[in-house]
């Protein structure tokens, strides 16, 4: 390895240490790069186009806010008021018991994410008057801001969460979330908790479809038929009546 370090000029060497470093960082995260990434960086950067350094920090930060918007189909958003260490530790590690994990997001940098969602690229150049600037998430935003990431959708989840952040008050509360595609203020979340989880739904569904099969089926076709026999039988009656008047 020293061997071939010495044959690469300065520019070289940087340039493998910042794709290492680059690799690093999103790993630590959860963003995978591909072999060719990994291994060509100059045909990488060439090829992506970004309104910042393509290795700097803030192109990370957004790559790693469309990672967690992507990959979690629940992501709540909360008012983090300078949690003391211990207290900040204490709720992470109650978090990750649940299933969910807290990260600490920059505000503009979040918000610039949502107004460029739309774009495959959050972090390519685009004009002002192509953003989407009313965002329904972006009015969240107003103070130190965390999230807390679930991979799967369950009420259940939301509904302990919720619970738990009672005991940290005015320091650390939800004030919204995003749940599969849809925004959710605290109300829709506070309704969305009651709701059953995806394996009792789909218990229902079955009941459902149980009982709507054979007879019931039958039953229901036989009303439905009945109903509209009745309904043309008496438009056929006015129609007569309407003629001897005539």
């Amino acid at each position: 390895m020293l061997e071939r370090v010495r044959f690469l000029d300065g520019r070289s060497l940087a340039r493998s240490l910042n794709i290492v470093g680059r690799f690093n960082r999103y790993r630590s995260v959860g963003l995978l790069l591909s072999t060719r990434q990994l291994t060509n960086g100059v045909d990488c950067d060439a090829e992506r186009v970004t309104a910042k350094p393509i290795d700097s920090r803030k192109t990370f930060l957004v790559d790693s806010y469309k990672h967690l918007m992507e990959k979690n189909s629940v992501v709540l958003f909360l008012h983090y008021n300078n949690l003391l260490k211990h207290e900040d530790h204490h709720y992470r590690s109650q978090i990750e018991q649940l299933g969910g994990k807290l990260t600490i997001l920059r505000n503009n940098l979040f918000k610039l994410y949502l107004k460029n969602s739309h774009l495959e690229d959050p972090c390519a150049p685009v004009k002002s008057k192509n953003q989407s600037k009313r965002h329904p998430l972006l009015p969240l935003f107003k103070g130190p801001t965390a999230a807390i990431a679930f991979p799967e959708t369950n009420p259940k989840d939301v509904a302990n969460v919720l619970k738990l952040l009672e005991k940290a008050q005015d320091k650390l509360f939800v004030v919204g979330a995003k749940v599969e595609t849809e925004s959710y203020d605290l109300a829709q979340l506070n309704k969305y908790k009651l709701l059953p989880d995806k394996t009792a739904l789909q218990g229902q569904l079955l009941g459902l479809l149980h009982t709507l099969s054979g007879a019931g089926l039958v039953k229901t076709l036989e009303s439905a038929s009945q109903s509209l026999y009745l309904t043309l039988s008496s438009h056929r009656d006015n129609v007569k009546s309407e003629g001897k008047d005539d």
